[in-house]
């Protein structure tokens, strides 16, 4: 790793521990069936996985679930797509920490479930992820950011947005608890 590189994920995560030392979330277990909010956060950067995440999305609106999305775009020319609240480059710090009142919005919203749906490092989603007021956070597996997540899913190495979603659907559905 370079010189900037390690500095900025050393001032990345200051500012990550920071935002998270003054909150105080209460994380409980949900399955799928009894969540009734959902927040996504994708990376939109990719066409592919808008199609992937819309229709995910819509399944779940018609299972009758309340579904917000958040998408981030590595790039500094599109900051819109219909459906989709988007951040892109021009709304992060040099430490690559998001900076946008929408993604504060997002991030507070105290969602029953949210779903990281991105399978390689990202460090403004995994930020996102982090901060979020949600109940129970779910993502893909990496062995150096169980911070991010209170379930992750192991997709066996493979790269693929939809694998993930039906991995997370299947685990998500097999919970069961004391509902209490």
């Amino acid at each position: 790793m370079k010189y900037w590189d390690r500095l900025r994920n050393y001032f990345y995560k200051r500012a990550l521990e920071k935002r998270v030392r003054n909150l105080n979330i209460q994380h409980h277990i949900i399955n799928l069936s009894d969540a009734k909010t959902i927040g996504i956060v994708y990376d939109s950067t990719n066409p592919a996985n808008d199609t992937v995440i819309t229709a995910f999305a819509e399944k779940l609106r018609g299972q009758g679930k309340q579904v917000e999305i958040l998408g981030f775009i590595d790039d500094k020319k599109i900051d819109s797509k219909p459906g989709v609240t988007i951040f892109n480059k021009k709304n992060l710090s040099w430490t690559l920490a998001p900076q946008d009142e929408r993604v504060d919005k997002f991030a507070a919203q105290k969602f029953d479930l949210l779903l990281g749906c991105f399978t390689s490092e990202n460090l403004p989603l995994e930020f996102v992820t982090r901060i979020s007021r949600a109940r129970w956070r779910i993502g893909a597996y990496t062995e150096n950011k169980t911070d991010c997540y209170d379930m992750m899913v192991n997709v066996s190495g493979k790269n693929d947005l939809a694998y993930l979603l039906e991995q997370t659907t299947y685990f998500l559905n097999q919970i069961k608890y004391d509902k209490k």
